[in-house]
């Protein structure tokens, strides 16, 4: 009973697989071959009805770790890194997805998700046989007492998160969301100092009912043309939607250019609809939980670059 239900589970997930890998092939080659991760992830719902926002936003708790984490981001990660065992897409591990020439000129037409799945089964099993390898290795060097086999591991959907996503930003979000309020304010102001804003301290900047920073900063530009923009950051564990958007424009003051919105979470289609509408009089910025990790690396924000080596497959064959 239990195998069925696992083999059911697996039909499900490969037939999603191979949906979003034609609507991500789609999009990259629409775009000219090469776009930010997060925003192809972000379109794949414009381009194949049967994929959701709510799909792609949809969070579950790992059974392991305790932490929040989103199923559809391995599903994507899953299709990426086909693409590139397909010869599609050039290195996964880099911020923007690229297309090589065969992804360019490959005919989506002639193929479906299936048949690019089953064209890359052997290759993926010898990755997650590597990448098991490598962590037993991580786990005897960690624990040298530990030489018994660890027990075969509780099936979870997040049991690859260290092979899908850089693990050092996994922990970034974990311990952004669980900041000290007061620390929390510190971190926003010196994010806003290093993205180029001098913060205004006398209008308007306190620490807000829900853990984060609002007030008022300036940017010089080269030519010294001065804009002034109004910060709101919120240390929340929650979605944020388009009532929060509404509140924070309602509470702009007059002469301010835009709105910027750090959330420690993610906003709902609803609020970047929102943000985005024309006909509202100031534009709002929004920078979720992945924007802001990329800003602590942009700027290596109380982080550490540590320059390593990491073994070959050749070790693990």
């Amino acid at each position: 009973m239990k195998d069925d239900v696992k083999a059911k589970k697996h039909f499900k997930d490969a037939e999603k697989s191979g949906i979003v890998m034609m609507a991500l092939l789609q999009i990259l080659q629409n775009a000219g071959g090469k776009m930010e991760k997060k925003t192809a992830k972000n379109m794949l719902p414009q381009t194949d009805e049967r994929i959701s926002d709510a799909m792609i936003q949809e969070e579950k708790v790992s059974k392991k770790t305790g932490t929040a984490y989103r199923p559809f981001d391995f599903t994507f990660n899953f299709a990426v890194k086909r693409w590139q065992l397909f010869g599609c897409i050039e290195n996964s591990k880099a911020r923007f997805l690229v297309l090589t020439e065969k992804g360019m000129e490959f005919d989506l037409s002639q193929t479906d998700g299936e048949k690019i799945r089953l064209a890359t089964d052997e290759l993926m099993k010898e990755l997650s046989k590597k990448n098991k390898k490598k962590k037993e290795t991580q786990k005897f060097i960690e624990d040298p007492k530990n030489r018994v086999a660890d027990p075969e591991p509780e099936e979870d959907d997040s049991d690859d998160i260290s092979d899908s996503t850089e693990s050092w930003k996994e922990e970034l979000k974990v311990r952004l969301r669980k900041m000290d309020p007061s620390k929390f304010e510190k971190f926003s102001r010196r994010l806003i100092q290093e993205m180029g804003a001098q913060i205004d301290d006398e209008i308007g900047m306190k620490l807000s009912q829900d853990h984060g920073l609002d007030g008022y900063a300036y940017f010089v530009s080269d030519e010294l043309r001065t804009t002034r923009v109004a910060i709101q950051s919120k240390r929340y564990n929650n979605q944020v939607g388009d009532k929060y958007i509404r509140d924070f424009r309602g509470s702009i003051q007059n002469g301010t250019d835009y709105g910027i919105l750090i959330t420690t979470d993610y906003f709902t289609p609803a609020a970047v609809k929102e943000a985005k509408d024309p006909s509202k009089s100031t534009p709002i910025t929004l920078l979720d939980l992945d924007d802001v990790v990329d800003l602590v690396e942009k700027h290596q924000l109380f982080v550490k670059r540590v320059e390593t080596y990491e073994l070959g497959d050749f070790y693990f064959e």
